[in-house]
């Protein structure tokens, strides 16, 4: 056999699998459909600095793996081929615009670096890391556009085979990720459900969270419990927070206000919560949908001269090390993130493997921990 167009034995095997990989690596980051027309023989020669034939050599290896047909005076095209055996296929180690990039990597998208999002990154890279796969690590400010923007960006990097996504306050799923669903990309969402489109999403149970939570207040003795939330629009762990609230309340046989509740972003801000205080002077006790709105609502009730616990007991929800810096210890939800970064990886890692595997969603429980913002209330008969 010619050993040229074999490419064994001679330093065309290099130039060969380089024109090759450059072949595929084109398919993904032109997202070239299947039965789309590939660059013909002379734009493949020009783009890799190679001869036609050599171009044309790796188109026809290419068709022998039914990965493109090939007709005659019209063209290459792609076959009826999975976008991800593409990329498996994909020789990292060759020369190209990514060879800084090393195998089996994965991409993580989040909106901050707070002490929650960190910790998440921290068990997401030593779980990655038992698979032997690196991290890269993006972060989207909480903006849709920049979030679409990175998405974009990560599925025509050939080398990254997989993405796990903390999505920002907008839970509208975006064009981007409609077309990870179309293309059957792996991709894993955390802490958040997207109604619309199913994707393959760990969460914490932030229902049964809530729902514990305000059932413990009232355990405590407290009947008239308020709740605050930033805009829980198109938002599940702020909606499902909400429900597990409204849940706890009807069970307990308690009389819920419509003005005690409040979600809108502007109760992160004192002076609407010494507002909302002022408006609800009757309440013992307020459970916010996160750590920082609890704390805030803490410095509000301090300058309306409301003691916490003695005139009004706060729970929080996260566990965030933002209560490291107030001088009470609060009472929260704790949102375990050991397992909730473990599962991301395992069922990426599953995806990875398989995608066809039908989307599912883990839920994980949380945690109350009892601190001293929550003062009972002895019942008289």
């Amino acid at each position: 056999m010619d050993e040229a167009k074999t490419g064994r034995g001679s330093a065309s095997d290099t130039l060969y699998n380089k024109v090759r990989n450059e072949i595929l690596k084109i398919i993904i980051e032109r997202q070239i459909g299947s039965n789309e027309l590939l660059p013909s023989e002379g734009e493949i020669a020009e783009l890799c600095n190679v001869s036609k034939m050599t171009s044309k050599l790796a188109l026809n290896s290419l068709a022998e793996e039914h990965i493109i047909y090939r007709i005659p005076r019209r063209g290459s095209f792609l076959a009826d081929v999975d976008l991800n055996k593409i990329r498996s296929m994909v020789d990292s180690n060759s020369t190209s615009n990514y060879s800084a990039v090393k195998s089996n990597y994965l991409a993580l998208v989040i909106p901050k670096m707070d002490s929650y999002c960190g910790n998440i990154v921290r068990v997401i890279l030593t779980a990655a890391e038992a698979y032997n796969y690196h991290v890269v690590v993006k972060y989207s400010d909480g903006i849709s556009e920049t979030e679409e923007q990175i998405l974009s960006e990560i599925s025509k990097v050939p080398e990254i085979m997989g993405v796990i996504l903390f999505p920002g306050d907008n839970n509208t799923c975006g064009i981007e990720l409609l077309s990870y669903k179309v293309h059957n990309y792996p991709i894993v969402i955390v802490d958040r459900v997207y109604k619309e489109v199913e994707f393959d999403s760990i969460c914490h149970d932030n229902y049964q969270g809530a729902k514990d939570a305000v059932s413990y207040l009232i355990r405590k003795g407290h009947s008239k419990i308020g709740f605050i939330s930033k805009s829980i629009s198109n938002v599940t762990s702020r909606e499902e927070r909400y429900q597990g609230y409204m849940a706890a309340m009807m069970e307990g046989n308690k009389r819920i206000r419509l003005e005690s509740v409040q979600t809108n972003d502007n109760m992160v801000l004192v002076s609407e919560l010494k507002e909302y205080l002022i408006n609800n002077d009757s309440l013992t006790a307020v459970f916010c949908s996160d750590d920082y709105i609890a704390v805030y609502l803490y410095y509000a009730a301090g300058e309306l001269g409301k003691s916490v616990p003695g005139d009004l007991s706060i729970m929080g929800f996260t566990d965030n090390e933002i209560l490291n810096f107030i001088p009470l210890k609060m009472t929260t939800v704790k949102q375990p993130v050991e397992e909730l970064g473990t599962q991301a990886v395992e069922v990426l890692m599953d995806k990875i493997a398989d995608s066809s595997r039908p989307p599912r969603t883990i839920r994980i429980k949380t945690d109350i921990i009892e601190r001293d913002s929550v003062k009972e209330i002895k019942i008289t008969q």
